[in-house]
């Protein structure tokens, strides 16, 4: 498979204030625990600590879906919700290009 063709998705959460660190806690607790993802970053926004990008890219849609409907999924995405100031924002993509593997 190549990497246009994996599913990815990239998240966008706001901690309540004060919260952003146990937001980032939980958020890379189950980076690489399932072997779902080939590759994420978690980044935390210089203006604002509270808030988080998760950018995840998986093996396959199985894969994803696999991840997304596991009991390590359900226990973190109830404790990250409880954590937030507002609903996340979720957008689904598919990479184009990642280095050191450009894409053809």
């Amino acid at each position: 498979m190549t990497l246009r063709q994996q599913p990815a998705y990239i998240i966008r959460m706001r901690a309540k204030p004060g919260m952003g660190d146990r937001l980032f806690e939980l958020a890379t607790l189950g980076m690489g625990r399932t072997g779902s993802s080939d590759r994420f970053i978690i980044a935390r926004e210089d203006e604002d600590p509270d808030v988080l990008w998760n950018m995840e890219v998986f093996k396959s849609e199985q894969a994803k879906s696999d991840y997304e409907n596991s009991p390590l999924a359900d226990e973190l995405r109830d404790e990250i919700i409880d954590l937030l100031a507002e609903p996340p924002m979720r957008i689904a993509v598919h990479p184009y290009a990642a280095l050191p593997d450009i894409c053809a």
